[in-house]
């Protein structure tokens, strides 16, 4: 994830620890609730009535709007007000204007292990939840209120050149290989500097040098947080890998002073088992659960995703519609934005124009039967299977095909051809063994010629009936295609 880059303009604080620090000072303000609600929401441009008259194929663009929502939940202000508490309590340790945070920058260079008068106030916190319940989509906006890299150039009128690096979000690789976090790291430092060569410059022999430089680069740059997306990855490190990782967070945490946020799915906490026993600051832990149908903010959220509908006839949100929508979804938002393009793109191509109960069960029968397991599961209430529902899962490139174009039979694509072939008249081409004659070409070009086909459909009364009846518009073309649903 990329942020802004801005230049740094700083604000008095209120607050006695957060006073004279220019790492603090120059953050975007301490937000109430209800103006983090207002920045963290995203409600896209409402549908139009000039976008309904549209023809089918571009309403279908429009639909990609629905991805772009997001709902706030009451979950979102709780990680808003601690990752703002996180950072900033993360920075009164180290305040680059105080000599004690001058000298452990100096010690992290080489010329002594730790500073021993250097103390830190840095903490960590971890999100969890299932996948595709909206952990990513939370973080990234509240990741979104802060600039990615502030630059320093005088402070309180004095010469004060820095560079500061508010967040930094990695992925833990697929393997948990601590190498390929290294990797990652320098890649993302490199990214928000807006420096794409900075990993090249950071090649190590060995991975105690990495991690030493890691060490000293998180400090230089005052990282404000760094946040370890997949953490569940951890379970495929070779031995002794997991314990290595965990171990270098920690380090971070407790020696360099840099706040961590840990991200995954349920199964990464017996990760903490016994790492987390012996941290200073295990921290808390925020858990993103599926919703219930009764739960109020499903609600809201059906109702505000229900609003955007690109079809001709608009359909009211029916108490068969709604609990249809949560028993193919159970209750993951995620699962719940997909059906509602799948449908919609049903209803446009099919020809229907409106959201039924009915197409709706039509549709995830069809389109999203990959994910039957793992609703199963969910649907079961049994916490056995409930916590397999991770690895029940499709993997990304899977629902990456189920959301595409592609189920557009091959008969059907064959058809088109057949169709193309069969009316599109090749332009004449003079014969390479006879030479041009540009006084022939005149000749011809005065002679009278039957009328063409396609002029004469054009002429009809009722053009797309003249047409379909001709056999020049096929009305089966799309993914949802009666040929493509199961009986």
């Amino acid at each position: 994830m990329k942020g802004a880059r801005i230049f740094a303009s700083y604000t008095k604080q209120a607050i006695s620890e957060y006073a004279g620090n220019p790492l603090i000072e120059a953050l975007p303000p301490i937000l109430p609730e209800a103006a983090a609600i207002e920045l963290i929401s995203n409600f896209p441009q409402p549908v139009t009535p000039e976008e309904l008259e549209l023809d089918g194929a571009t309403r279908i663009h429009c639909i990609e709007r629905l991805k772009t929502v997001v709902q706030p939940f009451l979950l979102h202000l709780e990680l808003e007000s601690m990752f703002s508490l996180l950072v900033r309590r993360g920075y009164v340790g180290r305040n680059p204007t105080s000599p004690d945070t001058v000298r452990h920058l100096h010690s992290l260079s080489g010329a002594q292990r730790y500073h021993e008068s250097f103390k830190s106030t840095a903490d960590s916190f971890t999100v969890v939840g299932l996948s595709g319940i909206g952990k990513s989509t939370a973080l990234h906006a509240i990741l979104s209120l802060y600039p990615q890299t502030i630059r320093h150039e005088r402070y309180d009128g004095n010469q004060f050149v820095h560079t500061q690096i508010t967040w930094l979000k990695l992925d833990c690789p697929r393997d948990g290989s601590l190498a390929g976090f290294c990797q990652q790291f320098f890649h993302a430092v490199g990214q928000a500097l807006g420096d794409q060569d900075y990993h090249k410059r950071h090649r190590h022999r060995n991975i105690n040098d990495a991690l030493q430089q890691m060490y000293q680069v998180a400090s230089t740059f005052f990282i404000g947080a760094l946040l370890i997306d997949e953490l569940q990855n951890l379970h495929l490190a070779k031995t002794g890998g997991k314990e290595s990782m965990l171990n270098f967070f920690l380090h971070l945490v407790n020696n360099i002073g840099i706040p961590v946020v840990f991200i995954g799915t349920n199964s990464m906490i017996s990760l903490f088992s016994d790492v987390m026993r012996v941290a200073r600051r295990s921290g808390s832990t925020i858990e993103f659960k599926r919703f219930e149908k009764d739960d109020e903010e499903w609600q809201f959220l059906v109702e505000n995703l229900w609003s955007y509908q690109w079809c001709k006839q608009t359909a009211e949100l029916t108490p068969e519609i709604f609990d249809a929508l949560y028993e193919y979804t159970q209750g993951v938002t995620d699962f719940l934005v997909k059906l509602l393009v799948l449908c919609q793109r049903y209803a446009i191509q099919s020809g229907s124009e409106c959201l039924t109960a009915e197409a709706i069960a039509k549709v995830s029968n069809a389109k999203m039967q990959i994910l039957k397991p793992a609703l199963s599961a969910l649907r079961s209430r049994d916490p056995a299977r409930m916590r397999q529902f991770d690895d029940l899962l499709p993997i990304e490139e899977q629902l990456i095909d189920m959301m595409s174009f592609d189920g557009l039979p091959r008969a059907d694509r064959l058809a088109l051809l057949r169709v193309v072939k069969t009316h599109t008249k090749p332009a004449a081409t003079p014969s390479a063994a006879v030479p041009s004659n540009p006084a022939a070409h005149a000749a011809l070009a005065a002679v009278a010629v039957e009328e063409s086909q396609a002029k004469a459909l054009s002429d009809q009364p009722d053009t797309i009936a003249a047409l379909k009846s001709a056999g020049w518009i096929t009305t089966d073309l799309f993914e949802f295609s009666p040929v493509y649903h199961k009986s």
